[in-house]
């Protein structure tokens, strides 16, 4: 099974990664769905989004060994009913990753990348992280989005603003690392570390 990797972040976190050659059909006869689950599989109507919906329950079931149930709450965070662990998906192209952490809170995101995102900054870099940035660092620009995804999971706050909430202190983009992030959410602010690593044409990043 094309399980690309899983780090151990922490004694407690650990952070799963999914090549999805499969089709969704494929991924359904691995998967073993509980009775709840396949309501939602059916409503689902784009085989790519069968096919991301899959590869992330096929993560939880490998990385937890048990039937993987998701459910949200109402601010749209996914958690795994029954249970101590924080969960965050996310997919993108043609990978998927699943973050799990036993009773600590958890962001990740991963983004294939595109040469026309220096065309969005305005939506989501605010006045001082557009002092420090390279607008044409491509790399850089991928991390910062992903970092402030990252960050928006890990709150699970729905009135969140990117631009508003979330800001990414100055560092210098390379193939993996570290940097901060300032969150600010229900009226407390938070310096957040978020790890990242880049393989391909893809970014990864996810909190500490």
């Amino acid at each position: 099974m094309p399980i690309c990797c899983i780090k151990t972040i922490s004694p407690k976190a650990r952070l799963g990664l999914w090549h999805m050659t499969e089709t969704w059909q494929e991924l359904r006869s691995l998967v073993n769905l509980p009775e709840e689950a396949f309501a939602q599989l059916k409503s689902i109507s784009k085989d790519k989004r069968k096919q991301e919906w899959l590869a992330c329950r096929m993560l939880i079931q490998e990385l937890t060994s048990r039937p993987p149930v998701v459910r949200y709450d109402t601010n749209r965070k996914p958690h795994i009913p029954d249970s101590s662990y924080q969960l965050s998906m996310s997919h993108s192209g043609d990978f998927a990753a699943i973050y799990l952490a036993d009773e600590q809170l958890v962001g990740t995101d991963i983004q294939q990348m595109k040469p026309s995102i220096s065309k969005g900054i305005d939506y989501f870099l605010n006045e001082e992280e557009q002092q420090w940035i390279n607008a044409a660092d491509n790399l850089l620009l991928h991390l910062i989005w992903s970092a402030k995804e990252s960050a928006f999971k890990y709150a699970g706050d729905a009135e969140l603003d990117l631009k508003k909430h979330i800001t990414i202190k100055p560092f210098k983009s390379n193939q993996n690392g570290r940097f901060e992030v300032l969150l600010a959410s229900k009226g407390t602010n938070q310096t957040l570390p978020v790890a990242y690593d880049t393989f391909e044409d893809y970014v990864l990043t996810w909190t500490l």
